[in-house]
C-alpha cells in the first residue's frame, strides 16, 4: 500500500497538473486513479528529508541517455512508464532505433518522464532510484511487464518486486526511494518544461532534431533520422 504521506504529497505534486494526453488518453489511465488537487503544501518531514540526502549521490537526475554524446543526431522521447503506448515503443521500436542508430553512433536517444498520474510519479521515482545505468534496467523492466504489475491491487508492490529480482532493491530501500519528494518535484518541472518547451499533448512524443515527430512508428522515425542524417 503507498504510504500515507507518500499518497498526500503525490495529490498535491500531480493534482495540478492538467495533462492533456493524446495517445494515452484518460480511459486508458483512469484506473491509475489521479489524484484530485490539494491546495495545502505538505512539508517534508525530517525523516524524508534524510532519505533524500541519503540517495542524493546514488540517483538519477534529469536526462537519461542512449549513445555517444556526439552522435549527428538527437532524439528526445517524452514518456509515461504507466503508458501502454509507451511500453509499445520501450518494447518494439525503441530495439530497432538502437540497434540500427545508436550503436552505430549516429544517433543519441534522451529520455524525459512525462508524468500521468499517481502510479506513474512511483514508477518514475523508483525507476530514478540509482545510477543511470540501473535507472535503464528498472525502466526497460517496467516497460516490458507494464501489463502486468499495472493490473495488480496494488501496482507498486508489483514494482517492488520487479525492482527487488532486477536489481535486487530491498523493500525497505525502495520504500526509501519512494518517499523522495525532492525527486517528484523533479519529475513535475521535467513534465511542465517539456509541455512548455514543445507543446507535448501526448505519450510518447519524441523530438527528431528538435522537430516534434506526427508519428512513432519505425517506418515514420526511420525515415525522419535519415533525412536528419
Amino acid at each position: 500500500m503507498i504510504h500515507n504521506k507518500f499518497d498526500i504529497v503525490l495529490r498535491f505534486l500531480v493534482g495540478g497538473l492538467l495533462l492533456a494526453v493524446a495517445a494515452c488518453d484518460e480511459s486508458e489511465t483512469a484506473k491509475t486513479d489521479t489524484a484530485e488537487t490539494v491546495n495545502t503544501p505538505v512539508a517534508e518531514s525530517e525523516a524524508s528529508a534524510t532519505a533524500s540526502a541519503e540517495q542524493a549521490e546514488g540517483i538519477t537526475w534529469g536526462d537519461i541517455t542512449y549513445g555517444a554524446a556526439d552522435a549527428p543526431v538527437t532524439l528526445i522521447e517524452y514518456a509515461s512508464l504507466t503508458c501502454p503506448h509507451c511500453a509499445h515503443f520501450a518494447t518494439e521500436i525503441f530495439p530497432k532505433i538502437e540497434e540500427n542508430y545508436i550503436a552505430t553512433g549516429k544517433v543519441k536517444l534522451i529520455y524525459r518522464n512525462f508524468l500521468l498520474n499517481r502510479v506513474d510519479m512511483a514508477a518514475s521515482t523508483v525507476a530514478r532510484c540509482g545510477d543511470e545505468e540501473t535507472a535503464k534496467k528498472l525502466m526497460k523492466v517496467f516497460f516490458s511487464r507494464q501489463a502486468e504489475w499495472m493490473r495488480e491491487k496494488d501496482p507498486v508492490d508489483g514494482l517492488a518486486a520487479l525492482a527487488r529480482r532486477t536489481v535486487n532493491m530491498s523493500r525497505t530501500t525502495f520504500d526509501r526511494c519512494l518517499s523522495n519528494t525532492e525527486m517528484h518535484k523533479h519529475l513535475v518541472k521535467m513534465t511542465t518544461d517539456g509541455k512548455d518547451e514543445f507543446e507535448i499533448t501526448g505519450t510518447p512524443t519524441i523530438i527528431v532534431d528538435g522537430t516534434v515527430q506526427e508519428k512513432y512508428e519505425w517506418d515514420d522515425l526511420a525515415a525522419a533520422i535519415e533525412d536528419a542524417l
